[in-house]
């Protein structure tokens, strides 16, 4: 029982750190591992991210070597994008079409400097963001929000040069957005009661921690993304829509989007040909895609090809499987192995 808590509790761990590790320098390349019978767990800050089960129990025949992989969006720097620059109104427009992609709060993003980052990233890294610079632009506007703010509360110097201050000033500062979150009792009992078959027979006391921890972390992460939000929705952004759009031109096209517009439940599963838990996938959506021909679109994308789909929603675990009613809204997700038969009972609910 205490292995599957502590993984699922590492699974949210990952997720807080998602949005954490976007506005860290890419110091190296991190990784986790989650062995089967023994678990070693380094802090986010030193160790490294690659793979880790999930809090879905593994099928027997997945060996201790098999391992779900972590895919994640890593360590965009958090330096200042450029010192802020004020341009008059009359000229601000003009300049945005030419030669910068965002004004952050006056503060700009220029194409050099976007391309500067991106081709500094480990080659898997910037494989993330191949299709979706677009996205990587929004993360920069991220960073150089929080980096303003940090500034704003004393946290992080004016100085740019002083990297390893940054950081610590951005990283403060969402510590500080993220405290003093409370669980109740009665939540801890609720999330006992519905993960029952989990357990394996543990009594609530001795599993009380590990539950009340998973759900801080959980907590921390949904208030970290409201907080980036809420930065968002009260800073002046100005966007270059002109590159924008050759952006979104030039992305290959979606199979997603063409799909989630026929009227049909849709079953997403993406990916890696080198992940273990995603061969044994193969097969059983090989097996839905003949058995629900007509009635419902069963998907299956390597992650690598689409990189822009998996930012767009938010993978961070491979496989994971996402549900889409019939008007294209998700309506569910799973993240690692999933078997036939709780597939065919999520879409039936779907009403396919």
């Amino acid at each position: 029982m205490k292995t599957n808590l502590n993984k699922l509790i590492i699974v949210s761990v990952l997720i807080v750190a998602v949005v954490l590790v976007i506005v860290l320098k890419n110091k190296t390349e991190r990784r986790i591992v989650i062995e089967d019978k023994e678990e070693i767990v380094e802090s986010i800050e030193t160790s490294d991210l690659g793979s880790i089960d999930t809090f879905q129990p593994k099928p027997d025949d997945i060996s201790q070597d098999d391992r779900i992989e972590i895919q994640i969006p890593e360590n965009i720097p958090t330096k200042q994008i450029e010192k802020p620059v004020e341009i008059p109104e009359t000229k601000k427009q003009k300049k945005t079409e030419k030669d910068i992609l965002a004004l952050v709060n006056n503060s700009k993003i220029t194409e050099s400097y976007l391309n500067e980052e991106y081709n500094s990233l480990p080659e898997q890294h910037k494989d993330m963001f191949k299709n979706d610079k677009e996205g990587y632009l929004d993360q920069l506007v991220i960073t150089e929000l929080l980096f303003q703010k940090a500034k704003e509360k004393g946290y992080a110097p004016n100085d740019s040069d002083q990297q390893e201050q940054m950081d610590a000033g951005i990283q403060k500062l969402l510590g500080e957005v993220s405290s003093n979150i409370e669980i109740p009792e009665t939540e801890l009992e609720q999330f006992y009661q519905e993960n029952q078959s989990q357990m394996q027979g543990a009594p609530f006391e001795q599993v009380k921690n590990d539950i009340h921890n998973y759900l801080l972390q959980q907590k921390q992460g949904e208030v970290i993304e409201r907080y980036i939000e809420e930065l968002k929705s009260g800073a002046e952004i100005v966007l270059n829509e002109e590159w924008i759009k050759v952006q979104r031109a030039s992305k290959p096209k979606n199979p997603l989007t063409e799909v989630l517009k026929n009227g049909k439940t849709t079953v997403l599963d993406m990916g890696s040909s080198s992940c273990v838990p995603c061969k044994m996938m193969k097969p059983i959506f090989e097996e839905l895609e003949t058995e629900y021909e007509g009635k419902a679109n069963i998907l299956l994308l390597e992650i690598s090809d689409y990189r822009d789909i998996a930012n767009k929603y938010k993978v961070r675990v491979i496989p994971t499987q996402i549900f889409f009613d019939k008007n294209g809204i998700q309506y569910w997700r799973h993240e690692g192995f999933l078997s036939k038969e709780d597939i065919i009972k999520k879409i039936n609910e779907s009403g396919a």
